[in-house]
C-alpha cells in the first residue's frame, strides 16, 4: 500500500477505517508498512483514489436493475434526500455510491469507540432546512436540543488571551449590541451578495472584538473569512440560528441518524441503495442523459440522472466536450474553500455550559463543538469529544495543524493531560465538499442551478443553489430540483 500525496486531500477516512491502526496523518496520510495487514479497506474508503494497492477489489454482487426511472450518483445527504422524495412519489430509484458507506460528509465512522464525523457537525435541528426536509419526507429522527440540556445559549466566546464571555450581548456594550442587531435586521431586506460581511457590519459600528467574533462564526459555518464571506450569507446564517433558538439540536446517534432515516424512506418505497458501485460515465444519446456506466462496465438506463458527487467529478463523468463552453468555464472557475477539523477525545469534558465555543483572535482555530454535551453515546463511556474547526491559510497542512494545536493548548491549558484521541481531517482540493466555497459571487442563486445544460441530467449538493450554514444549504437545491421534476 502506498499513498499518492498529490491526490491525498487529507480527509482521514483511511486512518479512521484501518483496523490495524497502521495509518497516521500530519495532513497527509502515511502507512506504516510493518503494521499494515493488506486488508484493502483503505483504498476502498478513499474518495480520491490516493491509496495505491495491488490487491484486486472484490466485485460486489450485481443485484441492481438494468433500468430505473431515476439513478442518483452518490449517496451523500443531497442524493439521499432526492432519492427519498422521488421514491416516496412512486419513482423507481437506484442510488449508486462509490464508497463502502453512505452519507458522504453527513455520517460518522467509528474509531476507538468514538463516532467521528466525516465532515458535518450539526443539523441545527427540526427548524433547519435539513430538519424541515426530513419531516416532509417522513424521515424520522430524534433530537437533543439546548432546551433539553438546560443550556441558554448556542455558543460562548473565548479569546486566546484568556478573556471569556457567555454570549455576544455579554461581550458588547448595549449601544454596540443594538447597532449590531440593527445591521442584521435591516440586512434581511437588502441585496448584500456583493458586499463582504466586514464591509456591511462596519457601516453600523466599529468594534474589533465583535469583528473577530463574527469572523469566527462565519468561518465555522462556511470556512470563509468575513472579507470574502458575503453579508447576505451571514444574514441567512444568523437568521437561521436565531430561528432555531433553544431548539438548536443534534440528532441522537450523530448525523448518521439522518442518513439512516433517509435510506429507510428510500428502501421502504422500493428504492435501492448500492455501495462500492463506482460510476465511470454518464451516458448520453442525442445530447440527452440516458443512464450511467459503472466502472465494471455495466450500463444502467434511466429517464433521469441526478449527480451528487461534486462539480469536478460531474464534468469528468459527462465529458467536458459535452458541456457548453460558458458552463464549463463557470464550473472550472469556481472558488474552492480549504478547511480542516481536529477531532479530539478526552477523559474530561472541556466544554460544559454550551455546546459551541467561538475562538476569535487565534492563529487558526475558529470554532469548537462538543457533540457529547448533547449525546454521550457518540463517545466511549466516560469519554468526551470535541470537533474543532479551522480554515486553512496555506498549503502546508502540517504547519496548519501545528498552529491549530497551539491554539487548542492556549484555549484549554489542560488539554495534554486529558487528551485520549486526536484525528486531523483536512478537506482540500478535489474533496467534493470543498469545491464551491460560500464566497463572493457564488452564493444563493449564483451557485449552480440543479438543472444542468444537458436534458434529463441534474446535480445536487454543495455546488447547487442555496444559502445556509454549511450543509444546511443542500436541501434548498434539492427542493429546486424536485420542482423541476414535478
Amino acid at each position: 500500500m502506498e499513498v499518492d500525496r498529490d491526490n491525498c486531500t487529507g480527509c482521514g477516512y483511511c486512518l479512521l477505517t484501518c483496523p490495524a491502526e497502521a495509518i497516521e496523518s500530519d495532513g497527509w496520510a502515511s502507512i506504516d508498512q510493518e503494521r499494515c495487514t493488506m486488508c484493502g479497506l483503505c483504498p476502498a474508503v478513499c474518495p480520491n483514489d490516493a491509496i495505491l494497492s495491488e490487491i484486486p477489489r472484490q466485485e460486489p454482487r450485481r443485484d441492481y436493475e438494468p433500468e430505473y426511472d431515476v439513478v442518483v450518483i452518490g449517496a451523500g445527504i443531497g442524493g439521499l434526500m432526492t432519492a427519498a422524495a422521488l421514491a416516496k412519489k412512486g419513482r423507481r430509484v437506484g442510488v449508486f455510491e462509490k464508497l463502502p458507506f453512505i452519507g458522504g460528509r453527513y455520517t460518522e465512522i467509528d474509531y476507538r469507540g468514538y463516532a467521528v464525523t466525516t465532515a458535518a457537525w450539526t443539523s441545527l435541528g427540526p427548524k433547519s432546512n435539513i430538519g424541515e426536509f426530513l419531516e416532509k419526507v417522513d424521515a424520522h429522527v430524534d433530537y437533543v436540543s439546548l432546551r433539553d440540556k438546560g443550556c441558554d445559549q448556542q455558543f460562548s466566546i473565548r479569546f486566546k488571551d484568556g478573556r471569556e464571555f457567555s454570549s455576544l450581548p455579554a461581550m458588547l456594550s448595549r449601544q454596540d449590541w443594538r447597532a449590531y442587531v440593527r445591521a442584521l435586521v435591516r440586512g434581511r431586506k437588502l441585496d448584500l451578495r456583493d458586499a463582504s460581511t466586514r464591509e456591511y457590519i462596519e457601516e453600523y459600528l466599529s468594534n474589533d472584538d465583535l469583528m473577530a467574533t463574527v469572523n469566527a462564526v462565519a468561518a465555522t459555518a462556511s470556512g470563509v473569512d468575513i472579507d470574502h464571506f458575503p453579508a447576505s450569507e451571514f444574514i441567512v446564517i444568523t437568521r437561521d440560528t436565531a430561528r432555531a433558538g433553544l431548539d438548536f439540536s443534534c440528532t441522537v446517534g450523530g448525523v448518521r441518524a439522518i442518513i439512516q432515516a433517509l435510506e429507510k424512506v428510500v428502501t421502504s418505497h422500493g428504492g435501492q441503495v448500492f455501495t462500492c458501485r463506482e460510476v465511470s460515465q454518464v451516458l448520453l444519446e442525442e445530447g440527452k442523459a440516458t443512464g450511467i456506466r459503472l466502472k465494471n462496465g455495466d450500463c444502467i438506463e434511466a429517464e433521469t440522472v441526478v449527480h451528487n458527487g461534486g462539480i469536478g467529478r460531474f464534468v469528468k463523468l459527462v465529458g467536458p466536450q459535452n458541456l457548453p463552453a460558458d458552463y464549463l468555464a463557470s464550473a472550472e472557475g469556481l472558488v474552492p474553500v480549504d478547511c480542516a477539523a481536529i477531532i479530539l477525545g478526552t477523559t474530561e469534558p472541556l466544554l460544559t455550559e454550551v455546546p459551541m465555543l467561538m475562538t476569535p483572535g487565534t492563529d487558526r482555530v475558529v470554532g469548537v463543538i462538543a457533540p457529547t454535551l448533547f449525546d454521550s453515546s457518540v463517545a466511549p463511556p466516560g469519554r468526551h469529544m470535541l470537533d474543532v474547526f479551522l480554515p486553512l491559510s496555506s498549503d502546508d497542512r502540517t504547519h496548519e495543524l501545528e498552529l491549530a494545536m497551539g491554539d487548542l493548548r492556549a484555549l484549554f491549558p489542560n488539554l495534554d493531560d486529558v487528551q485520549d484521541m486526536m484525528v486531523p481531517m483536512f478537506f482540500t482540493g478535489a474533496w467534493t465538499g470543498a469545491e464551491t466555497g460560500q464566497t463572493l459571487g457564488q452564493v444563493g442563486d449564483l451557485r449552480l442551478d440543479p438543472k444542468s445544460p444537458i436534458p434529463n441530467l441534474y446535480l445536487v449538493g454543495m455546488d447547487a443553489v442555496g444559502s445556509g450554514a454549511a450543509g444546511d444549504l443542500i436541501p434548498v437545491g434539492v427542493r429546486r430540483l424536485l420542482d423541476y421534476l414535478s
